[in-house]
């Protein structure tokens, strides 16, 4: 019964960092379909100007997110997260009092500069032990998949409540709830006092390691075929179910990935991260089928359950894997490369989809299923290959 306690002691403060990434997310998603047509209402528009601003936030995020995560391996991962949630609430501020594109744009820029999910990952990863990290990778995967996802939902709906500026304020007030809390409640996972910024040889020698390496290339890949999906579903299902119903499909096929997600965090505890891995990507190439048929609300509905089953999945495994993999003083150093490919997958998933979808929906579909073959054979051919790991016991990760 102790045991059970203290298990539930340290996946509380895990919680709250998954709550506070969770809210981060929904609050830059559910604005996201509204940037463009809002920023023809702020003085100096041009379609170029909107564009920057739509695009702005993810390109610092692709940017920012190793500085973070080396900052948090000499400064801490809450003094660090604190400070890139207080640049996403200066940003949602910026938001809200804008009257120009070009305020529009800092504030999307400020946004985009709190990169503090792979500091989040790394605290969580550093608060538990290494039998239950799997458990807590899953617990911020779940909050900040089911964020993004849930946002697409949501967002329609609060849309007709609120104009996109109140809906910026409403953003920062949460993550300002938020972020007291941690501030006064949560604590510093390990001792970062005699901490010191990576040195490049380090870096170097992680980014050598294979395993490291191909854990990013899936992360990569995956995200290109989240956003990809995300970019073109919704068009689909305006029009079968309204903007205001997209709830219907989103909300049980999130609820449902969860719940495989944590079926399989057992079948990972055991060693089988390779056969899951392997399952899921064969599951999101799968899940694309459904979506040549894109009148039919139930192959939407069975389409988009299945593509979150496989995404949650390889992006809570992925991220646990490379917890696994890097040394504790490089944690957040990891964790920021490990989310930039994320980052970056998501603007090449969008990029390739939008410049397909024109010409070809069936084009772009089997982009999307290429890609996802393309994770399937790297795991299958890395299953002979991995590189030993220095100093860790983690053989039963390398089958």
């Amino acid at each position: 019964m102790s045991t059970q306690s203290n298990t539930k002691n340290r996946m509380f403060p895990v919680v709250m960092i998954g709550l506070a990434l969770a809210l981060r997310q929904m609050s830059m998603t559910i604005v996201a379909p509204f940037i463009s047509t809002y920023c023809k209402s702020l003085a100096g528009y041009t379609p170029l100007l909107a564009g920057l601003a739509v695009g702005a936030f993810g390109l610092m995020q692709a940017i920012f997110q190793i500085p973070f995560g080396m900052l948090s391996d000499r400064y801490g991962n809450k003094r660090v997260m604190l400070s890139g949630l207080v640049l996403v609430i200066v940003g949602f501020l910026f938001g809200f009092f804008a009257q120009s594109i070009w305020m529009l744009i800092l504030a999307r820029v400020l946004q985009g500069s709190g990169a503090v999910i792979g500091v989040g990952y790394s605290w969580a990863a550093g608060l538990t032990e290494d039998s239950n990290r799997t458990k807590a990778m899953s617990i911020l995967g779940a909050f900040v998949s089911g964020a993004a996802a849930l946002a697409f939902a949501v967002g329609p709906l609060l849309r007709g409540v609120m104009s996109v500026s109140w809906m910026f304020l409403a953003g920062a007030i949460l993550l300002t709830m938020n972020s007291l809390y941690i501030l006064f409640f949560l604590k510093e996972a390990g001792d970062h006092g005699k901490a010191s910024v990576p040195q490049r040889g380090e870096v170097a020698a992680l980014l050598r390691n294979r395993s490291f390496v191909i854990m990013n290339l899936l992360a990569f890949l995956n995200n290109f075929m989240m956003m990809a999906v995300f970019y073109a579903a919704p068009i689909y299902m305006d029009q079968v179910t309204g903007q205001n119903g997209m709830w219907k499909i989103f909300v049980p096929a999130i609820i449902v990935a969860i719940l495989v997600m944590k079926a399989t965090v057992r079948w990972v505890d055991k060693g089988l991260v390779n056969p899951v891995l392997l399952a899921a990507f064969a599951v999101s190439c799968l899940s694309i089928l459904f979506y040549f048929r894109p009148s039919s609300f139930l192959f939407l509905l069975l389409g988009t359950t299945a593509f979150l089953c496989g995404y949650i999945t390889i992006a809570t495994v992925a991220a646990t894997h490379v917890n696994k993999v890097v040394e504790d003083h490089l944690r957040g150093t990891g964790n920021g490369i490990f989310n930039s490919f994320q980052y970056i997958g998501n603007f090449g998933g969008a990029l390739a989809m939008g410049a397909v979808w024109g010409f070809s929906q069936t084009a772009a579909w089997l982009i999307v299923i290429a890609a996802g073959g393309i994770g399937f054979l790297l795991i299958a051919l890395s299953r002979q290959s991995h590189t030993k790991e220095p100093e860790r016991n983690d053989s039963e990760y390398e089958r």
